[in-house]
């Protein structure tokens, strides 16, 4: 399995993790899509996830006890990704105690069945879960899934500490600066 498939900014994982577990309640298994830019090629690895669908904001009834994410969701995620121009890289579920193996359900319904995919686990509806490390990280490829736990699983999904915010806003002002010259250039 190649290294690294996913990079999540700390700040959207915290939140992602936090909103998971308010919405399972502490007692069912929740869910999300993990989604990033369209354009970016697909075979480019590592992916960075830019943006989370929560599956009950795309299915409203599918959290029972259980995912029971039906072809209206998947109908909102596609016109999602259309709008946002974004596509799926991954999900990611919650289960109820500290394993985070595929269940032979998981493995053979997954949310999204291309090679690729990244398929996350959280523990313990997501309660406690503070780095990659604590969960498991399954890739399909060849039809088949390879799993990852632990120190692995950080190495497949990296949490990036540093502030993207910075970054994006010198890009901005760089964008800004140029176009600036220009609009000086052309009076």
């Amino acid at each position: 399995m190649t290294d690294t498939r996913l990079v999540v900014d700390a700040p959207l994982f915290r939140d992602m993790v936090r909103e998971l577990a308010r919405r399972g309640e502490g007692r069912r298994e929740s869910g999300a899509f993990l989604l990033t830019d369209r354009d970016r090629p697909a075979d480019r690895l590592p992916q960075p996830v830019t943006a989370i669908a929560y599956y009950d904001d795309l299915d409203p009834g599918c959290l029972t006890g259980a995912i029971t994410f039906g072809a209206d969701g998947y109908t909102a995620l596609a016109a999602r990704c259309r709008r946002d121009r974004l596509r799926v890289v991954g999900d990611i579920h919650t289960h109820p105690s500290d394993r985070v193996a595929q269940s032979r359900t998981d493995a053979a319904n997954p949310m999204i069945a291309l090679d690729g995919h990244v398929a996350l686990i959280a523990p313990r509806f997501a309660a406690g879960v503070t780095s990659a490390q604590d969960l498991g990280v399954h890739v399909r490829e060849n039809v088949v899934w390879s799993s990852a736990f632990g120190a692995r699983s950080a190495a497949l999904v990296r949490i990036r500490e540093h502030s993207r915010p910075r970054r994006a806003l010198r890009l901005l002002a760089h964008r800004l600066a140029a176009g600036w010259k220009r609009l000086r250039r052309n009076t």
